[in-house]
């Protein structure tokens, strides 16, 4: 009987994990669980509806950046970034950090914060998020529809666009 049981419960929560409204649910409790809670989120509803001027940086790797970026965005590899020695972009600019599901952009927008900047979001859920509502996304050609997927693990959460890999 508690055989019976377990797989009953493995099968439902797999039916639950791979349709759609699962997949959903699955990947807001992934974004909220990469996130750090010290940065504040902004969704990609109102990232799009605003009309106040803010700083966007893109903290993915310039390869990334070059298959498609959020239009006016200026990139920031996470991987050589250095909060404390920005002195481009006023410590009192609203900014706002992003990369592909929310991890890497979440801890810089933590050092960002450590540095003195004042007003840092997230952008929830990241490029995916952004790409998955429909909203439009940039190369140096204008709006594409390609995504660097950043990894075939990754890229399942990617649902909308031409999912690229590699540089």
């Amino acid at each position: 009987m508690p055989k019976r049981i377990l797989f009953l419960l493995i099968f439902i929560i797999a039916a639950i994990v791979f349709t759609d409204l699962g997949k959903h649910y699955t990947y807001s409790l992934l974004t909220n669980i990469v996130s750090n809670k010290a940065v504040p989120n902004i969704d990609p509803e109102e990232l799009h509806a605003t009309e106040e001027p803010y700083v966007l940086l893109d903290v993915r790797t310039p390869e990334e950046y070059q298959v498609s970026h959020l239009k006016g965005a200026k990139v920031i590899d996470y991987n050589t970034f250095q909060a404390d020695k920005m002195t481009d972009i006023p410590k009192d600019a609203q900014v706002v950090v992003y990369c592909s599901v929310g991890m890497r952009s979440s801890k810089a927008g933590l050092q960002l914060l450590e540095a003195g900047y004042k007003d840092v979001q997230n952008l929830r859920g990241g490029l995916f998020s952004w790409v998955n509502k429909g909203y439009p996304v940039f190369d140096a050609n204008g709006q594409t529809n390609r995504i660097h997927a950043y990894s075939r693990f990754w890229s399942y959460w990617l649902t909308e666009g031409e999912k690229v890999y590699g540089p």
